[in-house]
C-alpha cells in the first residue's frame, strides 16, 4: 500500500464555502475508485491548507490517479502540487467508530542507527493499540525511505480521544469529507 498527500496553501481571502462546494461535488467521483483504500479531504484553517490524504492499494493505482482527469482537474484549479508518498507499514480502520472529525499527521526522523525491523515491529503494535480506542476511526503508519521519516496518520471522532502525539512534528486537520471505498 502507498499513502499519498499533497498540501495546497490557499490565499488568505479564499472562500472556504467554495472549497466545501468543490469537495461535495468531487467526493462522489472518488467513491469506489478501484485501488483506493482511503481518501480524506482535510483542511487546516489556521494555516489555510487544503490537504487531501489518500491510501492506495498499489503503485499502479496511485500512478493511475496522478495521470487521471481527476488529478488533472486539481492541477487546473490549484496548480500542480508536490505529492508526498509513504510505504505503508500498518493500516487499520474501525467501522464501529463514530463520525470522523479530526485528522492528525505526525512525522519523526528515523535515525541512521535505528533498527528498521524493530521500528516496524514497534509501529505495527502501536498502530494496533491506537485502534483499541473507541474514538479512533483510522490509523496508518508509513515510512519515507528517501527522507528516512516515519509518518503516523490518524482520524478521530473528537479531539478528546487523540493519543500518543509525541512526534517531532504534529499537524492537525479538520475533516471535510471521507470517501467510501470498495
Amino acid at each position: 500500500m502507498i499513502a499519498m498527500q499533497y498540501m495546497i496553501r490557499l490565499a488568505g481571502d479564499y472562500d472556504l464555502d467554495l472549497l466545501r462546494e468543490r469537495v461535495a461535488r468531487r467526493k462522489p467521483l472518488f467513491d469506489n475508485v478501484e485501488g483506493l483504500v482511503h481518501k480524506a479531504y482535510l483542511f487546516n484553517a489556521e494555516q489555510a491548507i487544503y490537504a487531501p490524504f489518500y491510501v492506495w492499494q498499489s503503485d499502479d493505482a496511485a500512478r493511475g490517479y496522478l495521470t487521471s482527469d481527476l488529478f488533472g482537474d486539481l492541477v487546473e484549479t490549484f496548480g500542480r502540487p508536490r505529492v508526498r508518498c509513504w510505504g505503508v507499514l500498518a493500516c487499520d480502520g474501525n467501522p464501529k467508530a463514530g463520525e470522523p472529525q479530526l485528522a492528525i499527521k505526525e512525522t519523526d526522523t528515523i535515525a541512521a542507527e535505528d533498527s528498521l525491523s524493530e521500528l516496524c515491529r514497534v509501529e505495527v503494535a502501536r498502530n494496533r493499540e491506537a485502534m483499541n480506542d473507541a474514538g479512533a476511526c483510522f490509523h496508518l503508519t508509513g515510512i519515507d525511505p528517501d527522507r528516512w521519516e516515519l509518518m503516523r496518520y490518524s482520524i478521530w471522532c473528537d479531539a478528546s480521544h487523540v493519543q500518543n502525539c509525541d512526534s517531532d512534528a504534529v499537524e492537525s486537520f479538520d475533516i471535510l469529507q471521507v470517501c467510501k471505498t470498495g
